[in-house]
């Protein structure tokens, strides 16, 4: 139907659904352990990190801790927001936006916004929390599946450095 036959009230229902749609997808947590692979973007390094059991585990309960995360609908909007905003602006004054990027940069590295909230004390009190959360996140069959491929490695003996052929204080037979 084109938007010239519809009525305003048809177009409003319309796009009333058309924004229910959007903000349902968004706040569908993602199907899998990770987000990227919901949207249809593959991300090359993060599969390859995937593949080391420990990593696996590690990626898989910081996806499921953001897909729960109040936060996550909230970056969703504004990432999309300033895509909207940003896109025709960098299409139309490139240079401006390298010189506002630049400039934005300059000032964060002046500022050094990072030394007010990375203090010891402040790691000290979260960190336990961060790590406890994360590890009650991770479930049973995962720590069971590190454990069985890192116990499936074979060990490589290791060979005891031998002090006599490295000693610098001992001149080499061949340079007498």
């Amino acid at each position: 139907m084109s938007a010239a036959l519809m009525t305003p009230s048809e177009r409003l229902t319309l796009s009333r659904e058309r924004l229910r749609l959007a903000l349902r997808d968004m706040s569908t947590p993602p199907s899998g352990a990770s987000g990227a692979h919901a949207t249809g973007v593959g991300i090359a390094w993060l599969d390859g990190l995937k593949s080391i059991p420990a990593a696996n585990v590690v990626i898989e309960a910081v996806c499921s801790w953001w897909a729960q995360h109040p936060w996550r609908i909230g970056s969703v909007l504004a990432s999309e927001t300033v895509k909207a905003v940003v896109q025709p602006m960098a299409q139309r004054h490139p240079l401006g936006l390298v010189a506002g990027a630049l400039l934005l940069g300059g000032v964060l590295a002046w500022t050094r916004p990072w030394r007010l909230i990375l203090t010891p004390a402040l790691l000290a009190g979260l960190l336990p929390q961060l790590l406890s959360k994360a590890v009650a996140q991770i479930p049973a069959q995962s720590w069971m599946a590190v454990l069985t491929e890192l116990l499936k490695q074979p060990r490589q003996p290791q060979q005891p450095a031998q002090a006599a052929d490295f000693s610098p204080l001992r001149p080499d037979a061949s340079t007498r």
